[in-house]
Formats: structure tokens, C-alpha cells, sequence
């Protein structure tokens, strides 16, 4: 897979998560629903900016 290709699945992945994320919040306003899931989604996003940052770093990107 070229760089190029690989950014835009790392970024695909942080929208996909985000919008998950944001269904959830939206589905459940003033913090109800499962804790768990939401804290799960949470982390889900911040693994994927996670990810990004490092293929960054490791590719010299930034």
C-alpha cells in the first residue's frame, strides 16, 4: 500500500470512529447509556489519532 493510500485509511478510520462515536452521544445526551461503550467509542477515536500520528512520525510526515 502506497503512503498515500495508508493516510487516507488512517483518516477514514478516525471519521468511521468519530461518527460512531458521535451516533452514540447523540443517541444517548447527559452521559446515559451503557459507560462501557462510551468509553469504549472514546478510546476507539483516540486510537486511531493514535495511529495516524505515528504512521506521520514514522514515515517523516511531520
Amino acid at each position: 500500500m502506497d503512503v498515500q493510500t495508508e493516510l487516507e485509511a488512517l483518516e477514514q478510520a478516525i471519521t468511521d470512529a468519530e461518527e460512531r462515536k458521535r451516533q452514540f452521544v447523540k443517541e444517548h445526551p447527559n452521559g446515559s447509556g451503557d459507560k462501557q461503550e462510551r468509553t469504549r467509542l472514546y478510546a476507539e477515536v483516540e486510537r486511531a489519532r493514535k495511529a495516524l500520528r505515528e504512521y506521520k512520525v514514522r514515515n517523516q510526515l511531520i
